[in-house]
């Protein structure tokens, strides 16, 4: 009877444990740097682009605290310059020889990534993550060096969805009450093509650095 009421204490302090570190909700805000590069050798990468992200991520527990599929939705602001040799048919419109492209891109991100966490020491745990990144096209614009485009919404030149690389490592201190503070930084590349220019045969990646932020809750 003594080990049959053991056994039960036992079980129920780990189904109690396990209930409590599920998951955990992180609120994020991530400054960021972009920029877009090209295989092709008329295209030149000119300059980078800051940006900003919110949103957030869950990071669901496998068995324990150290390990973790990290998931979420966060609003990512993106670009690059691109300079283009040769003239190019842009948008609807013929831009001339070595015209400067500034991309501005809105992304639904969903990373789907392997998070590994230390133990505790001093309140404090440190993690490296690896996976996927998935960015959906909510907003594309685009200015010209020769003034043709200033700003303006730009239809079937940057693809709808772009897949890259999830790299990452952070820290996150414990703030007690289930609640922790994060940060990380977080490098990005895409595998697929970012634009959809079908007038020179190349392929532009996007890639992206990111400080993270976050609030565990």
């Amino acid at each position: 009877m003594k080990k049959l009421i053991l056994i039960i204490a036992l079980l129920s302090a780990t189904t109690v444990t396990y209930s409590q570190k599920r998951f955990n909700l992180t609120f994020i805000a991530s400054p960021q740097m972009s920029w877009l590069r090209s295989d092709s050798k008329e295209i030149k990468a000119s300059k980078s682009f800051l940006g900003f992200g919110y949103g957030v991520e869950g990071d669901i527990f496998l068995g324990s605290e150290n390990y973790s599929i990290t998931t979420g939705i966060t609003v990512s602001s993106t670009g690059g310059s691109l300079t283009y040799s040769p003239a190019l048919q842009f948008n609807g419109k013929e831009l001339p020889a070595d015209t400067k492209i500034d991309y501005l891109v809105t992304y639904l991100e969903m990373p789907l990534a392997m998070k590994m966490r230390t133990r505790d020491f001093n309140r404090t745990r440190y993690y490296a993550q690896f996976g996927l990144t998935n960015w959906f096209n909510i907003r594309s614009r685009a200015s010209s060096s020769d003034g043709i485009f200033q700003k303006e919404a730009i239809k079937g030149e940057m693809r709808f969805c772009n897949i890259g690389l999830n790299l990452g490592v952070g820290l996150e201190y414990d703030l007690g009450s289930g609640n922790a503070l994060t940060y990380g930084l977080i490098y990005s590349n895409s595998f697929t093509d970012a634009t959809n220019n079908t007038a020179i045969k190349e392929s532009t990646t996007l890639r992206v650095v990111r400080f993270r932020l976050g609030f565990v809750f």
